[in-house]
């Protein structure tokens, strides 16, 4: 059951608390997420599940991106390996991919997969492993 509440909480906890991806990830889809999208250039982050959406507000200050408009699957990649260990933060992860030609991107819960969109329908996809505490 998709509750609201408990994701605008993990949205904040777990950026408070510097969690690791995975761990979100679970928590999100404890709380009734089937999956979401996230708009790269204007930070837009929509959840869904049970038939019900919330969008998460984006950052303060936040400023929209410009999207390259060559998709560079393996220019996605390396911003999601700097992310991972840790020598960007959130935003540069958006201009990383943005700079790759990364439109938007869906995590579906089920599949565990994360697709990141070229404007061209190109994608690049990554599974995301299971979180062990």
């Amino acid at each position: 059951m998709f509750n609201r509440n408990a994701i605008e909480e993990i949205a904040e906890k777990s950026k408070a608390e510097k969690w690791p991806y995975p761990k979100i990830f679970n928590s999100l889809r404890d709380a009734g997420v089937e999956y979401y999208e996230t708009s790269v250039s204007t930070h837009e982050l929509v959840y869904h599940g049970s038939g019900e959406s919330w969008t998460e507000p984006a950052p303060e200050g936040f400023v929209t991106l410009e999207i390259s408009p060559a998709f560079d699957g393996a220019g996605v990649r390396e911003a999601i390996l700097k992310n991972q260990r840790k020598e960007t933060n959130y935003t540069e992860f958006l201009q990383g991919i943005a700079a790759a030609g990364c439109t938007h991107y869906r995590v579906d819960m089920n599949s565990r997969e994360i697709a990141y969109m070229g404007s061209q329908g190109e994608a690049y996809v990554e599974k995301v492993p299971d979180f062990k505490e």
